[in-house]
């Protein structure tokens, strides 16, 4: 009698025993006869799983998870705003065509898109091949970085800052989109009194620019932070398992773990988490449209 993956195997003679490397038992069958039972388990409510979703060590990966995503969303706003506010510009031209070009590696897998990253960041990728051909043809930075303790490989995977990286470039489109789409729909006349009145570009984009533009930054941040919070994939190839993040710990329980209730148990944190984001950003706007009426009044 044996238990394989949790389901009692019996193994009827004749058989051979055969013993593994490893150490483990392997059975080579005759005319023997194999029967399998999986054990019968009574459902049986209990809060166990959420006392465990409490553990420091689950929370501690949770506040990883929510200040990567964070960072990536702040990183997508710096970004996104200013390349936003330039497609939307009145003189600028073909803003179809970079828009397109935005667009464009969006279209290709994501699992491609994550390991192009990996190849070009890796020890022998393109990025330290700059550098070494960059520290022989310059001496002195080459000392000047072998002083610093910089080594002659320089480690970009396996950290934080490519798992940002790689969150930034893989989401940076979900910011700019909806940005354009709010600001190219701003009256122009609304620019042109306030110029009349005498106020400065930098008095326009704060009092007119900023808060018309408000709902499609609500809506860039909400599409960034969201799976960036949840995201699993870039996490394991770009942090190589040394940043485990909440999404790591879901995709294992209902993965090798087969841990399905923990797993479920850890989701519905997220899914809280994520909805008092979303309710928050709500409530903002709904504030920021109210204070507009009593402007436009």
């Amino acid at each position: 009698m044996i238990v394989y993956y949790g389901v009692t195997v019996e193994v009827t003679p004749p058989y051979e025993e055969i013993v593994q490397a490893d150490g483990s038992v392997a059975f080579a069958l005759e005319d023997g006869a194999v029967t399998a039972e999986r054990p019968q388990k009574e459902t049986v409510f209990s809060l166990s799983n959420f006392r465990r979703m409490l553990e420091p060590t689950y929370l501690k990966l949770l506040g990883r998870s929510l200040k990567i995503a964070a960072i990536t969303t702040g990183i997508c706003l710096l970004l996104g705003y200013p390349v936003a506010m330039i497609l939307s510009g009145r003189d600028f031209k073909r803003p179809a065509l970079w828009l397109m070009l935005i667009i464009l590696p969006m279209w290709m897998n994501f699992l491609l898109r994550t390991y192009a990253w990996m190849s070009i960041l890796e020890n022998s990728g393109i990025l330290n091949s700059w550098i070494t051909a960059l520290r022989e043809a310059v001496p002195a930075l080459d000392a000047w970085l072998t002083d610093r303790g910089v080594g002659r490989k320089i480690i970009f995977l396996y950290n934080e800052n490519a798992v940002i990286l790689g969150m930034v470039y893989n989401y940076l489109s979900f910011m700019i989109m909806p940005i354009y789409t709010v600001i190219v729909k701003i009256d122009r006349s609304l620019l042109e009194a306030a110029a009349d009145l005498g106020a400065s570009p930098t008095q326009s984009f704060l009092r007119v620019t900023l808060p018309y533009s408000l709902p499609g930054v609500l809506e860039g941040v909400t599409m960034v932070f969201v799976p960036a919070v949840t995201t699993f994939v870039i996490s394991q190839l770009m942090g190589g398992g040394k940043v485990p993040l909440i999404g790591d710990i879901i995709q294992n329980q209902f993965g090798k773990s087969s841990d399905w209730h923990f797993g479920s148990t850890l989701s519905l944190l997220v899914m809280v988490v994520v909805l008092a984001f979303m309710g928050a950003l709500n409530r903002i706007d709904k504030e920021e449209a109210a204070q507009k009426e009593v402007r436009i009044l």
